[in-house]
């Protein structure tokens, strides 16, 4: 079950693991279930946070976009990386967040010609090459500690945009059962945790099913994409449809 796995994430989901385990011998099973919110009972967050801290000097964190070793004093991501991040910015596609060049014009080609089935998209970064090949390790090469990164971003990004939005939860695009499992994780249902943990909106990881295995759309034209997806998922029988975010995932 941990085939391929980084060193350092198996160890901080075996240290995880350990410090429930310790939780557990401490004060039973139904004090684990009286005092799961808080991290500090029964000696939990101490025994959790020795063991960060071991496993920081053992696998330092690295920044998710350089790799370069984290300095004690960063968090999230290395300061030469952080003043240089692709942000998206003004001027932008109103309808679909796409950057734009005429600051007068408020849709991009695209949405002027063609139609969606949403309201408005915003994205955090440029695809840049940095910022591609991160979310690559995050998406194929397991690198689960970019996670809290990217949720930050993108909280970051959601706190701007809720007055507008109003948004009651967060829906993360589902993989297909098979794929999950030959992943060992779902990404989008990971950020959409993330997210939720910054801004507190609930995450419906339930509502959306999917419904059979596509192709990877990686290569494939507008067309082809829409054709891909045709039809692959739909609305659990019992979900109650809300104003939300989407998370899809690529």
């Amino acid at each position: 079950m941990f085939a391929g796995l980084p060193v350092r994430t198996l160890l901080k989901e075996t240290l995880d693991v350990f410090s429930l385990c310790t939780m557990i011998r401490n004060e039973g099973t139904q004090g684990v279930l009286m005092n799961h919110t808080s991290s500090s009972s029964s000696g939990f967050g101490v025994v959790r946070l020795a063991g960060r801290v071991l496993l920081d000097m053992l696998y330092p964190p690295r920044c998710p976009v350089c790799e370069r070793i984290l300095l004690p004093e960063e968090t999230l991501v290395c300061r030469q990386c952080a003043d240089s991040l692709p942000y998206v910015e003004e001027p932008f596609c109103m309808c679909c967040g796409k950057p734009l060049l005429h600051a007068e014009k408020e849709l991009c080609a695209d949405c002027e010609t063609r139609g969606h089935l949403f309201h408005e998209g915003r994205a955090v970064f440029l695809y840049e090459k940095k910022l591609r090949l991160s979310v690559n390790r995050m998406k194929f090469l397991n690198r689960r500690e970019y996670i809290p990164f990217f949720g930050k971003c993108l909280s970051d990004l959601y706190a701007g945009m809720q007055p507008f939005w109003r948004a009651q939860c967060l829906i993360p695009v589902p993989m297909h059962p098979k794929k999950r499992a030959m992943r060992g994780y779902d990404q989008a249902v990971l950020l959409a945790r993330a997210l939720s943990a910054e801004c507190g909106l609930p995450v419906e990881e339930n509502l959306l099913v999917r419904t059979r295995l596509t192709q990877s759309s990686k290569k494939l034209g507008r067309s082809e994409r829409r054709k891909n997806l045709r039809g692959v998922f739909r609305i659990h029988p019992e979900a109650v449809i809300v104003q939300s975010v989407i998370l899809p995932h690529r």
